[in-house]
């Protein structure tokens, strides 16, 4: 099973993209999805800042940014 973390913050709409298809994602698969706010914690605001949204997929930073359907598609390939 993938253990998928987003790291996003409110109001970002590149991370509600995301999000969507994530969820898209984890109808069709076997997956945990973990949404991370990185206003809640210094450290990830400052590293992730400029960067949301992050997946990172078991431990791994896999994809940022502008984020596409197949982009997320593509995770399942671990």
């Amino acid at each position: 099973m993938l253990h998928v973390t987003l790291y996003s913050k409110a109001g970002c709409h590149l991370c509600d993209e995301a999000r969507a298809h994530l969820e898209e994602l984890a109808a069709a698969h076997e997956m945990e999805i973990d949404e991370i706010d990185i206003r809640r914690d210094d450290a990830l605001f400052e590293r992730y800042r400029y960067r949301i949204p992050v997946i990172v997929v078991n431990g791994v930073e896999r994809l940022e940014g502008r984020i596409e359907a197949a982009d997320v598609q593509a995770l399942i390939s671990v």
